[in-house]
């Protein structure tokens, strides 16, 4: 359901800069009318983004784990004591 609600608004947001894009005026009126313009694309652009994002599937967690080779997550350890102190090593 939440995939099916992040598509229809990628949609909507497609239609809605399709549209609104010809429109926008961009120069001659006055500067606060094309900051406005400029702001508006680029909000819409990250709209557009993140429901595609969503969409897609990715995850910032996801792509943590992909972009780590197996080795390399093997031979990550979690620190449990603190870094002043030494650990000691059993032989």
């Amino acid at each position: 359901m939440k995939k099916f609600r992040a598509l229809s608004c990628f949609i909507l947001a497609l239609c809605l800069v399709f549209y609104a894009i010809p429109r926008l005026p961009t120069q001659g009126i006055s500067e606060l009318a094309t900051g406005f313009s400029v702001i508006w694309t680029l909000f819409a652009l990250i709209v557009i983004g993140a429901n595609l994002l969503f969409v897609l599937g990715v995850d910032q967690t996801g792509l943590e784990k992909r972009v780590r080779p197996a080795s390399i997550r093997r031979n990550m350890v979690k620190r449990t004591a603190p870094i002043n102190q030494k650990r000691r090593m059993s032989l």
